[in-house]
C-alpha cells in the first residue's frame, strides 16, 4: 500500500515536449489552427505527389524531377503529363483540425472500469500477497488498450474532403497507418514527478 502512496501510473505519449509525436497528439486532443509560416499558402499533397514521393513529400521533390506550376487564378500546383495537368498541391491558406479528445474520452469512457480494477487490486494486496506496482501495470496496460478502442471507434467529426481522399476514402480521422496507436504506452512515475 505504501507503494501506492508514493506512485502512480501514467498513460499517454512520451516524448520531448517538441517532439513530432507530441505536436501531432496535441493536434487531434485539442485541435490546432496551422497558417503558413512563409508566403501565402501552405502547400498540401495530393494523392498522386503521396502516391509517387511518399507521405513526407516535399515541393521540392516534385520540383526536382517536374517542371511544377500552379495555373493562373487556381489554388493548385500542377504537372504537365502527356498534356493534362496532374495536381500534385492543393495551395490553402490555412488548415484548421477540430479537437478529438480521445485521450480525455478514454478517461471518462472507462473511469468506472479503473475504479473497479483499483478496488480489487487494493484487496489482492490485502489479502493475496499483491503488489501495487503489480497493480498500477495492470491499470497501464489497460488504459492502453482502452485509448486505441477510442481511437479506433471515434468518427466524429470527420475527416476533411482532401484527407478523405488522400487517405483513398478513409475516414477513420484518428487511424492513418496505425503509428499513434502504436506509440501509446504507460510508466509507473513517482506521484508529483515528472
Amino acid at each position: 500500500m505504501d507503494y501506492l502512496s508514493h506512485h502512480q501510473v501514467v498513460i499517454g505519449f512520451f516524448g520531448a515536449e517538441d517532439s513530432l509525436l507530441l505536436t501531432v497528439v496535441r493536434a487531434n486532443e485539442y485541435g490546432a489552427h496551422i497558417v503558413p509560416k512563409k508566403g501565402k499558402f501552405l502547400w498540401v499533397p495530393s494523392r498522386q505527389a503521396i502516391k509517387e514521393f511518399g507521405k513526407s513529400v516535399k515541393t521540392k521533390d516534385v520540383a526536382a524531377k517536374y517542371n511544377l506550376f500552379v495555373p493562373k487564378g487556381k489554388r493548385v500546383a500542377c504537372v504537365n503529363k502527356n498534356k493534362k495537368l496532374v495536381v500534385y498541391f492543393y495551395l490553402l491558406r490555412k488548415v484548421d483540425i477540430p479537437a478529438r479528445a480521445f485521450i480525455r474520452k478514454t478517461g471518462l469512457d472507462y473511469s468506472s472500469k479503473y475504479k473497479r480494477i483499483m478496488r480489487a487490486g487494493v484487496e489482492a494486496i490485502m489479502y493475496d500477497n499483491a503488489t501495487g506496482k503489480q497493480l498500477l501495470a495492470k491499470l497501464g496496460k489497460e488504459g492502453v488498450k482502452d485509448m486505441r478502442e477510442v481511437m479506433l471507434r471515434w468518427t466524429k467529426p470527420g475527416n476533411a474532403p482532401l484527407t478523405i481522399e488522400n487517405k483513398r476514402g478513409a475516414n477513420n480521422p484518428l487511424v492513418d497507418t496505425g503509428q499513434l496507436q502504436k506509440r501509446i504506452t504507460w510508466q509507473i512515475l513517482p506521484l508529483g514527478g515528472d
